[in-house]
């Protein structure tokens, strides 16, 4: 039997505005983050595109119809790979660039519009296999590496740009009116492969924003200024953490952080379950309040992550805590009865180092805590820089 443009078109448009409403209601309903946001954005970009697509498939002599649905489309990937930033905790979402390039499609499509059905297609194809890898890749890297859902997200992402490629080489090489084209590469396979990657990706972002809600319940709430797990919580954490640098700036003391990620959280709850999870971080809470100095700052921003902000006389202060740290999480099990331990992951800098800027002595301590992590969990990662920031003291 064979369908014809107008019918799959319809029958997509209507996948993708059911898969796009599902995601938005449940972020809306479930957790409003800036990941979230931007996501949504990017499925709403891909409803409107659907429609679109759908209006011109049944009259194609409104070329401007091409030309909206073209450019939304462009949008719908771009946000994907913004808000996936946003998730693996960049500080920003560069997400004027997704805006700049839909804006860029819009014209150039708008430029080639009345000169048949696949005016802006280059740019298109270009811009969306650009997208799609840069998607692929952010998935590789931070939260997102260690997240199985993250991981079916960006294999379809590179698929889908490889798919992308090969169509855009072919459709340059042969142009769109040749069998091999039409055959491998045309609209309906086209959309069949997007259709695909729609629902892929639905289900992948929605499983990741529920897991991310439930795996920072602890750090949300809260007991006055504390997470529920004794330490302080995050927003009270970060402004106590601002007033410290800003004091210390004031007095010239040496202000040393150290972060620590508790490795494989996100297994431990699946192996053992959430309950089993809830009970590691408390526990690796108390470790640290135990064996941290007595004036220290202990914040629990989130998740599986503690940071420690304290002042120190000598510049491996900071690092002879995170050793002991470290040597506490072997000697203290977090399950006495099954003899379990958990690792970390520890970024230590200090304002010798990075100065007095809170956001860069931030950016610095993710770094390094991040490079601990990548080289395999249970490692310390002094955060280093060939750079002199502003306020940066010599090291005695």
């Amino acid at each position: 039997m064979k369908v014809d443009l107008a019918s799959v078109l319809l029958v997509s448009g209507l996948v993708i505005v059911l898969c796009g409403l599902i995601f938005v209601l449940n972020t809306a309903m479930r957790r409003n983050d800036p990941s979230g946001r931007v996501w949504s954005l990017g499925f709403i970009s891909g409803m409107l595109s659907a429609i679109c697509y759908s209006m011109w498939a049944v009259a194609p002599e409104q070329w401007w119809i091409n030309a909206i649905a073209n450019a939304t489309y462009l949008l719908s990937i771009a946000a994907i790979w913004s808000g996936s930033r946003l998730f693996n905790g960049r500080h920003r979402s560069l997400l004027w660039i997704a805006f700049a390039a839909a804006a860029l499609e819009l014209v150039l499509t708008a430029l080639e519009g009345p000169n048949g059905i696949w005016a802006g297609s280059i740019p298109l194809f270009t811009g969306v296999a650009a997208f799609a890898v840069l998607t692929g890749l952010e998935t590789l890297r931070s939260r997102m590496r260690r997240n199985l859902n993250a991981r079916v997200l960006g294999i379809g992402m590179l698929f889908f740009a490889l798919f992308t490629l090969a169509r855009l080489v072919l459709f340059i090489a042969a142009g769109p009116d040749s069998p091999t084209f039409q055959t491998y590469f045309g609209t309906p396979v086209a959309t069949i492969v997007t259709v695909i990657l729609v629902v892929l990706g639905t289900v992948a972002v929605s499983v990741m924003q529920a897991e991310r809600s439930g795996a920072r319940a602890l750090g949300d709430v809260t007991v006055g200024v504390y997470s529920t797990v004794g330490v302080l919580s995050a927003s009270s954490f970060m402004q106590q953490w601002a007033d410290q640098v800003e004091r210390a700036a004031f007095n010239r003391d040496r202000l040393a952080m150290v972060a620590m990620d508790v490795d494989n959280l996100p297994q431990m709850n699946t192996a053992f379950g959430r309950n089993f999870g809830d009970t590691a971080i408390r526990s690796v809470a108390q470790m640290i309040r135990h064996h941290t100095p007595t004036t220290a700052l202990l914040g629990h921003p989130g998740a599986g992550r503690f940071v420690i902000v304290m002042v120190t006389t000598a510049a491996s202060d900071a690092e002879r805590l995170a050793i002991r740290l470290q040597t506490a999480l072997v000697d203290e099990p977090i399950d006495p009865e099954r003899s379990l331990r958990a690792t970390a992951s520890f970024g230590v800098v200090d304002t010798d180092m990075f100065g007095y800027s809170l956001p860069v002595l931030r950016k610095a301590l993710d770094e390094a805590t991040e490079k601990a992590r990548a080289q395999g969990g249970n490692r310390i990662v002094l955060g280093s820089t060939d750079v002199t920031h502003p306020g940066a003291l010599p090291r005695s």
